[in-house]
């Protein structure tokens, strides 16, 4: 995988795990809140539930207690009694309850005196009431309301007007029903009320218990209710805002790491590019991209490669400058060994000559032989030389490579004592080359195996052609004789390389170059197909050589 994509696989998994985490977390502490907001809803709601029935007591208690005051209802009826006349006014005082509870917005309202006596009341049914509880009630401090628990769940308020002398008093007694009251007021606060203590956990209902109390002992738990439907909703809005969000960020998060990948991975890229380029012997400048660290490197790399090629032509340099030192040390080396000869040759004859020796012309014959044998070799020291300084440039053509090593064969077949086949491993298409120096490369592989193989039993040489790759195809010279020396097989192709007793040791140096002016390449490879010998293997490129080489002749 490549580095864009990498980078965003990478910055996009962080950013989702990120994201995933933070929104795990956001969710997490939103729930938590969530809960803990509708929890403490609740337990405020049973709080408020329960101020609000206190009010609702303290205004009854106020309402009750107004009929008690100075001419009002109960002053009015005071009157009649300490007149003797409640009998006479009884009827009219009873019809006056009704109304007086409806406006005072009671369930029950009783008019009684403290000994018992109820004047009037609403409902009716409350006409039956005792005596005993009349006193009883009557009795109680007014100022303060009643939790009435048996029955009918109640407030119960009062009030007293005391009569002259020791009459007693007259009073009243009103009592609103608790569970209306509470049901009403739950639904004010959007909750649900019922008297008494949850006995067990109720499902998919949050609840609190709060308790009322009076002044007079007596108390009431009540549980607030409230579905959780409302809670669950909230969680599921905020997973969704948070699933929107994550995705929104990975969104984000990934566009800002496509364009990170790209900003950083085209120069890294073209650098990597340049790089193989430079492999290649192709170095050329890189246009400088991106910023910052990446700017930095591609400066440096193009620094870099200034200094390569200005390296590379130092050294190409002294390479060039060397390797005619080392020929001409050769060259000059391979000129002095016939010299030699020539020169004792020489001398002998001029002594001979001098003293008149009568062995004079049978020893000129001999003398002079020598002197042309070493001129000769001379001569093809220089030829040979010459053929490998100014070896012309190639002059592609078609060239179709089955046929062109059956010509081969056909050239040194006639060599006795050695067998030569020709195994085409793959097809191979025409490929344009300078024929005649392929043959010549041919020609010197074949003959130096052949040279190899003189005086063996079973001497084979085998041609094998096929495809090297893509755009290339290749021509392996193989036998089956005893191999290059160790000690010379690293310097096979320099020049003066040789084995031979009366080689020149220019035939493979001009035979890699001829490979190279093609673009192609020559190497030895230890071994045959035979298990021994030597292999020699011609790779060349489909398309031929460059079309402007350089003139080997500079």
């Amino acid at each position: 995988m490549r580095l864009a994509p990498r980078l965003v696989f990478a910055f996009g998994f962080l950013a989702a795990v990120s994201v995933a985490g933070l929104g795990v977390a956001v969710r997490q502490g939103e729930q938590t809140k969530a809960t803990s907001d509708f929890n403490a809803r609740v337990k405020r709601a049973c709080v408020e539930l329960t101020k609000e029935v206190t009010r609702q007591a303290e205004r009854d208690a106020t309402l009750v207690d107004n009929a008690c005051r100075p001419l009002e209802l109960a002053d009015r009826v005071a009157v009649e009694i300490e007149s003797g006349r409640l009998d006479e006014h009884r009827t009219r005082f009873s019809q006056l309850v009704p109304p007086r509870r409806v406006a005072y917005d009671l369930d029950e309202l009783v008019l009684a005196t403290s000994k018992g006596d109820i004047i009037g009341a609403d409902p009716r049914s409350l006409l039956g009431t005792s005596a005993k509880e009349i006193e009883r009630q009557l009795a109680k401090d007014t100022q303060r309301f009643e939790l009435r628990t048996e029955g009918t769940r109640s407030l119960v308020s009062r009030c007293r007007f005391r009569m002259q002398g020791s009459a007693g008093s007259v009073g009243l007694i009103g009592g609103r029903n608790l569970d209306p009251l509470l049901a009403r007021i739950g639904s004010t606060l959007d909750v649900g009320v019922q008297v008494g203590e949850s006995k067990s956990e109720l499902q998919n209902v949050a609840h609190d218990t709060c308790t009322l109390h009076d002044d007079f002992g007596h108390s009431l738990p009540i549980t607030v209710t409230k579905s959780t439907e409302e809670l669950r909703a909230n969680i599921e809005r905020i997973d969704q805002l948070v699933l929107v969000a994550a995705l929104i960020s990975t969104g984000i998060a990934l566009l800002f790491s496509i364009v990170l990948a790209r900003s950083l991975g085209r120069p890294i890229a073209e650098l990597a590019r340049q790089a193989r380029k430079v492999a290649s012997g192709d170095a050329r400048p890189l246009r400088v991209q991106g910023s910052g660290e990446i700017r930095e490197l591609v400066i440096a790399f193009d620094t870099m490669i200034e200094d390569l090629s200005k390296t590379r032509q130092r050294l190409a340099d002294a390479s060039r400058v060397a390797a005619w030192r080392e020929v001409a040390r050769r060259v000059a080396h391979e000129v002095k060994n016939p010299l030699a000869p020539i020169r004792a040759a020489v001398e002998t004859l001029r002594r001979l000559r001098a003293r008149e020796d009568p062995a004079f012309d049978e020893y000129f014959d001999e003398a002079t032989r020598t002197v042309l044998d070493e001129v000769h070799r001379i001569s093809n020291i220089v030829t040979e030389f010459t053929r490998f300084a100014r070896l012309p440039r190639p002059k592609p053509q078609p060239v179709d490579v089955a046929e062109l090593v059956a010509s081969i064969l056909t050239l040194h077949k006639a060599d006795s004592g050695v067998q030569f086949e020709a195994i085409a491993e793959t097809p191979t298409p025409s490929i344009r080359a300078d024929r005649d120096q392929i043959v010549q490369v041919l020609t010197n592989l074949v003959q130096n195996a052949t040279d190899a193989l003189k005086g063996q039993k079973d001497a084979r040489v085998t041609l094998r052609t096929g495809m090297a790759g893509q755009g290339h195809v290749f021509i392996a010279v193989s036998d089956n004789g005893a191999g290059i020396d160790p000690a010379i097989a690293e310097r096979l192709f320099e020049p003066y390389a040789t084995t031979k007793a009366h080689g020149t040791g220019l035939g493979l140096a001009i035979a890699q170059r001829i490979a190279l002016e093609h673009d192609g390449e020559l190497v030895h490879l230890p071994g045959s197909a035979f298990g021994r010998g030597a292999t020699f293997r011609l790779t060349l490129p489909i398309v031929g050589p460059p079309e402007a080489p350089p003139d080997s002749s500079e």
